[in-house]
């Protein structure tokens, strides 16, 4: 599997890890360099942050679930996300446990998922639930309102002479999903899933 991330850019992401306290490991993403569709999730759990790849935990058996119903496999797809490290916290038992990346971490990362995505530009992007949707679309958009629809306009990217994120000129497809790690819990919501994998097939294939 290759990463468009460069060393330095690697780098860069790995010193992160410096200024934030409760993050572990470093996963860039990786897949094809002409992919599919680029999915775009939240962040690395406690497998992917050991492996240093990403999905590699029980969300991955899922994932590839999902990759088998779209016929597609991870050589095709290029799988990247808002944050590159493992969000933790010490639970009551005193044992790390994953938690939702803070606004400030996705900031952080923002410059090296923005690298990416202009070398993967015009591909579909793929929103694997709320964390990767709002990383590309702001806070107001949900997941639950979107999913499974094909939507046509510009992405977040983070401006580093303002600081703060700004809209691309330029617009982008997107198709969000819910992640895999909520329909693995969540066993209600696997016939919308799989209505969302059918939907989205036929949109790629379409397009071949």
């Amino acid at each position: 599997m290759t990463s468009i991330l460069t060393t330095a850019q690697q780098a860069q992401g790995r010193a992160l890890l410096t200024q934030f306290d409760r993050l572990e490991g470093f996963v860039p993403g990786e897949g094809s360099l002409t992919p599919a569709l680029v999915m775009v999730s939240e962040a690395p759990g406690k497998v992917e942050a050991q492996v240093g790849h990403p999905f590699q935990g029980p969300a991955g058996k899922e994932l590839d679930r999902w990759l088998a119903a779209l016929g597609l496999t991870r050589a095709e797809v290029y799988l990247t996300g808002a944050v590159r490290s493992r969000p933790y916290q010490i639970g009551p038992t005193g044992l790390k446990r994953d938690r939702r990346p803070t606004p400030a971490e996705v900031a952080a990362s923002a410059p090296i998922l923005d690298a990416e995505l202009q070398q993967l530009q015009g591909r579909l992007l793929v929103p694997l639930g709320n964390t990767g949707l709002q990383r590309l679309l702001g806070s107001k958009v949900k997941i639950s309102a979107v999913h499974g629809q094909l939507l046509t306009q510009p992405i977040r990217q983070w401006s580093a002479a303002d600081q703060r994120f700004e809209l691309t000129t330029v617009s982008y497809q997107i198709f969000p999903l819910y992640h895999p790690s909520y329909s693995r819990r969540f066993k209600k919501i696997l016939p919308t899933v799989n209505a969302d994998l059918t939907t989205l097939k036929q949109l790629l294939d379409s397009q071949d």
